[in-house]
């Protein structure tokens, strides 16, 4: 399981519009695998927004973030379009050990 981030910023006059299509984006991202969505506006920092939610595995995590850096919803409203939406994910640090351990890595 993989915990992923998305973050971006919304251009200024955008922000009622964006909000207006997080609906569907969450739909869009549980359609491709998504779980427990949520998105977050920067307390001070508006136009500042974080999505979160998790993924089973990496080959959802990469189709994911291909759909979204490759002219996904909302790019209209990111200042900078598509190519200035940063997308993480993350595991926790005992499973990323336990992986490296069984590879041989760690």
């Amino acid at each position: 399981m993989l915990t992923i981030f998305i973050e971006y910023k919304i251009v200024d006059g955008k922000r009622e519009e964006a909000i207006g299509g997080i609906a569907e984006l969450e739909r869009q991202t549980q359609s491709r695998g998504g779980m427990n969505y949520r998105c977050f506006e920067g307390f001070d920092q508006p136009g500042l927004f974080v999505e979160m939610f998790e993924v089973a595995d990496e080959s959802v995590y990469y189709d994911i973030k291909r759909w979204r850096t490759e002219g996904g919803p909302l790019d209209h409203c990111i200042a900078g379009g598509s190519a200035k939406i940063h997308v993480w994910a993350f595991q926790p640090a005992a499973a990323k050990q336990q992986e490296e351990k069984r590879r041989g890595d760690g």
